[in-house]
């Protein structure tokens, strides 16, 4: 049975340290149990951070795809994990107002974290203007280098690479601009008000990710009970997803015909570098 001090154990041993923000993507079942379930793992992270801390969990709405944003309400069910919907019912727990990728946070930062969500800085693209906006969670995050930690569950389940695509399809857009084509241009991007219309989307593998920033060594690891745990910091994860977009590394980016294809998604880039 994992006990509190050996999840604590193993977030030390990760880095986590007094005053970080954590994000956790998790699978609470592959620990193979918790004395005290739940509240062992977040008393544990509590404890890692610190007063100064913030402990955040994704609590994204994924099921009923088509009608997330009409149903959406602060109360509506995370359909990520036990642990994060265990996390935003608890006392003190704040959680951003916003349909498809919201956020529930507790600490410090948690109302800096959580107090806007898609209000400025709306950026455009396929999950609608608001989840990866300037003032979002995820913007907030990445600019305060939080940690992200991948407890018993792949890398590839980073959210942050959505925000990687949002910034770099919001510098290409703003350089569209100048062009007189720029309502066609953008009308080619994907786009989540207009779902039967296919379009264009730089998707990040993240496993791909993790192996160059392994060869760079950003990535950390530890094992708890019966779990893998992962950790890497935000800023490093966004930077390289931003920077393999812009430099057009085909083997960073996702495809899925006929919804969009890699040659399409760089053909879209180009045209736009070339204004």
């Amino acid at each position: 049975m994992v006990t509190k001090e050996m999840m604590l154990a193993a977030l030390r041993e990760l880095g986590v340290a007094e005053g970080d923000i954590l994000l956790t993507h998790s699978s609470f079942k592959s620990l193979g149990g918790c004395e005290n379930g739940a509240d062992t793992v977040i008393s544990a992270m509590r404890e890692a951070v610190g007063h100064d801390g913030t402990v955040v969990f994704p609590t994204l709405c994924q099921n009923d795809w088509e009608h997330v944003y009409e149903n959406w309400h602060l109360d509506a069910p995370s359909d990520v994990g036990y642990l994060t919907n265990y996390f935003r019912k608890l006392p003190g727990a704040k959680r951003s107002d916003q349909a498809t990728h919201s956020v529930a946070a507790m600490g410090k930062d948690a109302d800096y974290l959580t107090a806007t969500h898609g209000v400025t800085g709306l950026r455009y693209g396929i999950f609608g203007d608001t989840p990866f906006s300037a003032d979002s969670p995820w913007q907030k995050m990445y600019e305060k280098n939080a940690k992200t930690l991948f407890l018993g569950c792949s890398i590839k389940f980073c959210t942050f690479r959505h925000l990687a695509e949002y910034i770099v399809m919001a510098d290409y857009l703003e350089r569209a601009k100048k062009s007189p084509d720029f309502e066609a241009l953008k009308g080619e991007v994907w786009h989540y008000h207009r779902p039967k219309k296919y379009g264009v989307w730089p998707q990040i593998k993240s496993v791909v990710l993790e192996e160059m920033l392994e060869e760079r060594g950003k990535i950390r690891r530890a094992r708890c009970g019966e779990a893998d745990l992962l950790l890497v910091g935000a800023r490093d994860f966004v930077d390289l997803a931003m920077t393999c977009i812009r430099e057009h590394k085909t083997e960073a980016l996702s495809e899925y015909p006929p919804l969009w294809t890699i040659a399409e998604t760089l053909d879209w880039l180009c045209r736009v570098e070339a204004l």
